[in-house]
């Protein structure tokens, strides 16, 4: 019930925000926002009134600061490599597209929109995004499966193939690449103790890398 709730109140904020887009302060670009938002509120909020802390999430202090940054660059490591390789593994079976991302057409070449989109992603993606994702979904799946070692992989698999669903606006190949990319997020919380901050930081530095990519490149997204 818990999922349900999460997953219904993002997508009417998300049909709300399009009904109203016309009216809003952000363009394409920030197209999906508030659903992000309004799915990460409803995690917290639920979460909240099931165990009076946000801890279960993951959102607590790192035991060793020192290892944040090494753990961050490996999970973004493993990140970069699965993106290059699973789409050529699949490449003999499939026909995997390329993500379609001309919604962020204005950011190339632009530096100003650049650097307020990087600075803005982790407030409205990244951190949003691992709330709910990683903290909430592998906690309610978990539960769901029974609690087991083979109930949190089974959990990091369905919130994966949630992610990247949510991310349709790229089209087929975009969902792809999210998957991929909710895969590794999900193996690295389970992997660092569940520690949503770890993640949090590894998923905006990839959401920087990407900026650099679409800033920097040199044919039409």
């Amino acid at each position: 019930m818990a999922i349900a709730v999460v997953v219904a109140v993002s997508g009417v904020a998300f049909a709300a925000e399009l009904a109203v887009a016309d009216h809003l302060p952000w363009g394409d670009e920030g197209r999906g926002v508030a659903g992000v938002l309004a799915g990460a509120i409803a995690a917290a909020w639920l979460t909240l009134r099931e165990t009076g802390s946000l801890a279960v999430l993951g959102l607590v202090r790192p035991k060793r600061w020192l290892t944040v940054p090494f753990w961050a660059l490996g999970i973004l490591v493993a990140f970069i490599a699965a993106q290059a390789l699973v789409p050529w593994a699949l490449a003999p079976y499939f026909d995997v597209p390329a993500p379609d991302l001309s919604r962020y057409q204005a950011i190339r070449g632009n530096a100003q929109a650049a650097v307020v989109m990087a600075l803005l992603l982790p407030l409205t993606a990244a951190i949003p995004e691992e709330v709910v994702y990683r903290g909430f979904l592998v906690r309610q799946f978990t539960r769901l499966y029974g609690g087991s070692r083979r109930a949190a992989v089974l959990a990091v698999i369905c919130q994966a193939a949630v992610f990247g669903a949510a991310h349709f606006q790229w089209g087929p190949g975009g969902i792809v690449l999210a998957t991929i990319m909710g895969l590794v997020w999900g193996i690295a919380y389970l992997l660092c103790g569940r520690n949503l901050w770890i993640v949090i930081i590894a998923h905006s530095s990839a959401h920087v890398a990407l900026v650099l990519q679409l800033y920097a490149a040199s044919d039409p997204l």
